[in-house]
């Protein structure tokens, strides 16, 4: 007996081991990663990867006590019937494991990139209210990546109704041999629209560049250095460092004045205008104003602060959308597997379906059985899914911030994850509806006499 024993517990204790392994190790390397200062991609890539399969491992090991707990409000709800669900869910959690193991992937995948989609919005929030401290923003184009002419400006600053207009141009820099995006624009008037966050000396001047904290810190350059530039038009010069600042998502890492740019870009157009008000002027007043001048430069979008803060975010609405496309995918892989897991499940359980009919369970309350049991399945494996993306979500979140410094925030959207998993767990339900209708059309002689 002892023997026997060992050899039916070994495949499980190496699992385990195995599942434990894998899981640590996973953790660990995301954990390194995550909390590291330099965000190594690799190892936090390594992590998720070990965690995944690890999950996957150790899965039979969790489908018994996970799967008695999701299925104990279907028992109660459902008497008899949800406790035959559960209980056929949990006696193979081998196949339970299995079964749910595709909706798991998906779900985590989807998981994952949900939660780094809402920090990065949020992120996008907060940097947005940080450093717009303008009442209208004028913007053309995708998320505001058009061409606007640099008179545009100029000819909003001259409405009384306007307190200031400043033009933000985007070009490049080449420096150091790589070639840089910069933000042109004139920085005594940018600093009344805009929160700066000087971390050091002061807006540049003629003859300077500022360029933000994280940029000087990786040239080890500080105020007062010198840096060669390469223009657009292939002149070269020598721009002084007159300070640092805290770089947002509304200027780019240089910050070139107008005076310095002068004749060297080789087309000169602006990305946005921010404008102010003026005293005792209302937004909409100045809204009215300026959408009507606007409108003699090709009609670029006038926008309060709430109107351009959702421009600035709808990217990560699309990106969402994405997302939610492969969440879609990964639910149509998972109705198959479910759907032919519980398919044969009913072919190997033709003699206890039968008897089940014999004692007198009806037709409906098998077809309940069946599609109680997928429903386990698929809460099972969304939530094994939704533990697994949160987590590497947040690994993901922190890695990137450590790479790039701007995606502080950490965001977790509790309605989105919490559909998610419900449109799981329906998915559960659909893929059992065939295989109940099957269960509950065998024939009770023939079922019962079936070996």
């Amino acid at each position: 007996l002892r023997s026997v024993a060992t050899e039916r517990t070994r495949p499980t204790v190496a699992r385990v081991v195995a599942g434990v392994v894998l899981v640590g190790g996973g953790v660990a390397a995301t954990l390194a990663a995550a909390l590291s200062t330099s965000g190594p991609v690799a190892v936090a890539g390594l992590g998720a990867v070990l965690t995944v399969v690890g999950a996957v491992v150790l899965g039979p090991v969790a489908a018994r006590p996970v799967a008695g707990v999701l299925g104990a409000p279907l028992a109660a709800a459902r008497g008899v019937t949800g406790g035959l669900a559960r209980g056929n869910a949990i006696r193979n959690p081998r196949r339970t494991a299995s079964t749910a193991a595709a909706l798991m992937v998906g779900v985590a995948v989807v998981s994952l990139f949900t939660v780094f989609a809402a920090s990065l919005k949020a992120s996008l929030d907060d940097s947005v209210e940080r450093s717009f401290a303008g009442d209208l923003a004028v913007t053309s184009g995708s998320f505001g990546r058009g061409a606007i002419s640099p008179a545009l400006a100029p000819a909003i600053g001259k409405l009384p109704e306007v307190g200031t207009s400043v033009g933000l141009g985007q070009g490049s820099l080449e420096v150091g041999g790589s070639t840089k995006q910069v933000t042109v624009a004139d920085p005594a008037a940018l600093s009344r629209v805009m929160h700066m966050d000087l971390q050091s000396g002061s807006l540049p001047g003629a003859g300077q560049v500022a360029v933000a904290d994280t940029t000087a810190e990786d040239h080890g350059w500080r105020a007062g250095s010198r840096i060669p530039v390469t223009f657009p038009d292939g002149a070269r010069s020598t721009l002084t460092l007159s300070g640092t600042y805290a770089r947002s998502d509304l200027v780019e890492g240089y910050l070139v004045p107008r005076t310095v740019w002068g004749d060297h870009g080789v087309q000169d157009v602006d990305l946005r205008v921010v404008v102010t008000a003026a005293p005792g002027t209302s937004v909409a007043d100045a809204k009215a104003a300026v959408t009507t001048v606007a409108d003699r430069f090709g009609g670029p979008d006038v926008m309060d602060r709430a109107e351009f803060t959702a421009q600035v975010t709808s990217g990560v609405d699309m990106l969402l959308s994405i997302i939610y496309a492969l969440l879609a995918l990964a639910i149509v892989i998972a109705l198959m597997g479910i759907a032919n897991t519980l398919s044969l499940s009913v072919h190997e359980r033709t003699r206890e379906l039968g008897l089940l009919r014999a004692v007198g369970q009806t037709r409906r309350q098998v077809r309940a059985m069946v599609r109680g049991e997928a429903v386990i399945v698929a809460a099972f494996g969304a939530v094994g899914g939704l533990g697994l993306g949160v987590f590497l979500g947040w690994g993901l979140v922190r890695v990137a911030d450590a790479a790039s410094g701007t995606l502080g925030a950490f965001a977790v959207p509790g309605g989105r994850l919490a559909l998610v998993v419900l449109v799981g767990a329906l998915a559960g339900m659909l893929a059992g509806i065939r295989p109940a209708r099957r269960a509950a059309r065998l024939d009770v002689l023939a079922a019962i006499a079936a070996e």
